[in-house]
């Protein structure tokens, strides 16, 4: 879970939606499985809010485990990013975006004195807090900020006019910052099933960069055809494999 977890140059342009989008606020809550031999646990929940004003687009993810090996993990991302309509797709500016960790033990965590802005209880991707945390972490946690503008894109992108193992890249522009990229690939119709209810899916995968390189770190995503909602989002990492799974 710790590695848990746009000038456009696109192909081709017509299967790319050109209007603007717009997402009511909505809230989507996950699950998060764990899977590693024979271990498969679910180990956190998760919920994404999503919501456009214009060509504004605000989203979070805030989650956190079970307890696990005696602590619990939370993670908080935020990405406000500028959605300018073009062609074939919207460019994407971010404005805004950070990403928290913490892993207090649970006896803390549950302690109403705990303290999640004591530098000592926290790091984030801006470098601020003292909390001990790998650099594989971090960027996991700044990818997983990144990850949310795929939720916009999700609802722009013409999957219908695409053709299985066609990929797109959406570049990715920062207020004062240097560009990066998302790779996106259609794997074609499928179907998902949650709850007892399948549904009809676009099957992609995307992958990002970080910090000028590809991340290393290849998402599955089922996207629901109807309300293009993400069912499922599943990555292979070195530490096993991770599913958020939408959870009705």
């Amino acid at each position: 879970m710790k590695k848990i977890l746009f000038a456009l140059l696109l192909l081709p342009t017509p299967m790319l939606c050109k209007s603007q989008v717009n997402i009511p606020r909505q809230e989507i809550r996950y699950d998060v499985n764990y899977h590693w031999g024979l271990v498969d646990v679910m180990i956190a929940h998760g919920v994404v809010t999503l919501q456009t004003n214009g060509e504004l687009f605000y989203g979070t993810l805030d989650g956190n485990s079970i307890p696990w090996e005696g602590r619990i993990f939370c993670v908080s991302d935020t990405l406000h990013a500028r959605m300018s309509p073009g062609t074939p797709l919207s460019r994407e500016t971010v404005t805004y975006e950070s990403g928290w960790y913490m892993k207090p033990k649970v006896r803390e965590y549950r302690n109403t004195g705990f303290d999640p802005e004591n530098p000592v209880n926290y790091r984030n991707i801006s470098g601020e807090g003292t909390l001990d945390a790998s650099s594989n972490t971090m960027e996991a946690i700044n990818v997983t900020a990144d990850m949310l503008g795929m939720f916009y894109y999700f609802h722009e992108i013409d999957f219908e006019s695409m053709s299985p193992g066609q990929s797109i890249t959406i570049p990715i522009e920062f207020s004062g910052g240097e560009p990066e990229k998302v790779v996106v690939t259609y794997d074609g119709k499928s179907h998902y099933t949650v709850a007892g209810v399948t549904y009809p899916t676009y099957k992609t995968q995307f992958e990002y960069s970080y910090r000028g390189r590809m991340s290393g770190y290849p998402v599955m995503a089922h996207v629901g055809v109807s309300d293009r909602i993400p069912l499922l989002l599943s990555a292979s990492l070195p530490i096993g494999k991770v599913e958020m799974i939408y959870a009705p």
